[in-house]
């Protein structure tokens, strides 16, 4: 299971509505929200988004459980930890 924890304020709404429409799921925590994938990595697309740099850049400081394979200008991909090598 990948996981990322994003700060449940309106600066990370359109990251949070662009997940409820892929297959992970989404539940609260506190003040964050937990997406979460049953299996298989969590993938966020930039250009799908339409993140601005600010809300991007800071979308792990929330905090993730998985290995991360990719954070860059354009795509975040999440591994769950337990996947096979």
């Amino acid at each position: 299971m990948a996981t990322l924890y994003v700060l449940d304020v309106p600066e990370f709404r359109t990251l949070l509505d662009a997940v409820t429409s892929d297959s992970a799921t989404t539940d609260t925590v506190g003040d964050y929200v937990r997406i979460a994938t049953a299996e298989g990595p969590l993938v966020l697309e930039r250009d799908r988004i339409g993140a601005r740099d600010a809300v991007w850049f800071s979308a792990l400081t929330g905090g993730y459980c998985g290995t991360m394979a990719r954070f860059d200008e354009s795509v975040l991909r999440l591994e769950d930890r337990d996947r096979p090598a």
